[in-house]
């Protein structure tokens, strides 16, 4: 068969685009061994094991609508796969239900005001993007605002939260565009 170089890249780009989600998949199945979480900072981490299974509430902290500088501040809940609670948090659940947090009741008790936690301490607790993760039926569920369903911001909640195979069945991601959870980049 005689292709000419216009089929042949069409060719390509048709491998490509079918085998990209199994690419990504790899890159998230080699979060089991090992994974370097680069920042938008430039800064990399090194996690030689995943965690633990954990649900609770994070945001992205960046003051730029780009989300460059982005760093996750997160609140984690040691679980099982059913979402009960296995192990001790750092601060006390304060949802209505008693087995998560509320994220304007946490940022009110833990970081508005706090010194640790200058410069983003005089912010609201929705000015910054945010999200929870829910873990139940041996699935997660991401629920987030839509601005930080970028790959590389699910990839480290991935990893911080401990939603791999070996923890977990399935991960679902949800792009939440509700008044909930707008923040900054919603209201520019």
């Amino acid at each position: 068969m005689n292709w000419d170089m216009k089929q042949i890249d069409d060719e390509l780009k048709a491998i490509t685009e079918k085998f990209s989600n199994v690419i990504d998949d790899l890159k998230d199945e080699a979060i089991i061994n090992a994974y370097y979480e680069s920042k938008a900072d430039g800064e990399s981490e090194y996690f030689t094991e995943a965690k633990e299974l954990h649900s609770g509430v994070f945001w992205v902290i960046t003051e730029h609508s780009d989300l460059s500088g982005w760093n996750l501040l997160m609140f984690d809940i040691p679980c099982d796969t059913s979402g009960n609670v296995t192990g001790e948090t750092s601060v006390r659940l304060n949802a209505k239900s008693g087995n998560t947090y509320n994220h304007k009741k946490l940022w009110e008790s833990e970081i508005k005001n706090n010194p640790a936690h200058k410069p983003y301490n005089r912010r609201e607790y929705d000015y910054y993007p945010r999200g929870r993760v829910d873990i139940s039926n041996n699935s997660a569920t991401i629920y987030l605002n839509h601005h930080i369903n970028v790959p590389e911001i699910i990839r480290s909640v991935k990893v911080k939260f401990g939603l791999i195979e070996r923890n977990i069945s399935k991960v679902r991601v949800f792009s939440d565009g509700s008044d909930h959870y707008k923040c900054f980049i919603d209201r520019e």
